[in-house]
Formats: structure tokens, C-alpha cells, sequence
């Protein structure tokens, strides 16, 4: 319990070690190319839950909704654990980068558990046809042209 405090209480010190900088023989080339890749690859994690949460709130009824956030914390700290790695090369936060990868890690197995018993689930839901797509945008093709009639004809009458 006392290497769990310690561990807590010196979360943002980096006093134990030195940059990555100065570990080991980085060219100017190998340490800019492993750099560049993980703020790439962050930017790229970050960017999936966006685009993933843009989706879910476009379709609020999306079923199994809590395996769309499981994906997004899981792949947001994916990418926290790259960028921290690229930030390890100035500022050595080798405790927080373990903090980062075991919630990670927590998260990675939380969404394997949810996939594993929702997946069942999933395999037996009824995927939508053309056809369904197809009625729905024409319903709601006529529901925008009543609308229309609707505010036309209450123009008429000044309501």
C-alpha cells in the first residue's frame, strides 16, 4: 500500500529519471520519426471518438450505446498513452504514462467484456434493409412537404 501513495504522490515528478532525450544514442532522425509518428497516431486516436460520439448523436436511438463509449474512452486512451510517450522526450512523466496505460488497460478489458456480451446480441439484431430506407426518407420527404402546406396555409390566414 505504502508503493501505491508514494506511487499517487509523486504522480508529476520526473526527478527518478531523465528525458528521453537523453536515454540511450537518439539520431535527430530516429527520435523526430518516433515523435512525429505518436503525435500522429494520437491525433488520429483523438479524432475516431469525435467522429464516433458526431455518430451517436445523430442516431440517439443506436443500440448498445454503452460499447460506442467503451470504444471512444479505449481509443482516447490509447492515444493518450502516444502523446505522453512523445512528451516523455522533454518531460519524463514515466508515472503518469503508467497511470495513462493502466486505465487503459481497465478500459481495453471492460470493452472486450461488453463486445463479448453484447456480440450475441448483435448477430441476432435485424440490420435495416434498403427497402426500410428507402420508405423512411420518403415519409419523411412527405412530412417536410405537409409542414410547408402547413405553414403556407397558416401564412394565408395571418396566424
Amino acid at each position: 500500500m505504502n508503493d501505491i501513495i508514494e506511487f499517487l504522490q509523486k504522480l508529476f515528478d520526473t526527478s527518478d529519471w531523465p528525458p528521453r532525450w537523453v536515454c540511450g544514442k537518439w539520431s535527430d532522425f530516429h527520435g523526430w520519426l518516433y515523435v512525429g509518428s505518436d503525435v500522429a497516431i494520437w491525433l488520429a486516436y483523438f479524432i475516431i471518438p469525435v467522429v464516433i460520439i458526431w455518430f451517436v448523436q445523430k442516431r440517439p436511438k443506436v443500440p448498445f450505446l454503452p460499447v460506442f463509449w467503451l470504444f471512444a474512452a479505449f481509443i482516447i486512451l490509447c492515444g493518450a498513452t502516444h502523446v505522453l510517450d512523445a512528451i516523455i522526450f522533454w518531460w519524463p512523466a514515466y508515472r503518469l504514462s503508467a497511470l495513462i496505460r493502466f486505465l487503459t488497460a481497465i478500459v481495453s478489458f471492460a470493452t472486450v467484456f461488453a463486445l463479448i456480451r453484447d456480440l450475441p446480441k448483435l448477430l441476432d439484431a435485424k440490420a435495416p434493409s434498403p427497402v426500410d430506407d428507402i420508405e423512411n426518407s420518403r415519409l419523411k420527404m412527405e412530412l417536410e412537404e405537409k409542414d410547408a402546406e402547413i405553414a403556407q396555409l397558416k401564412k394565408q390566414l395571418n396566424i
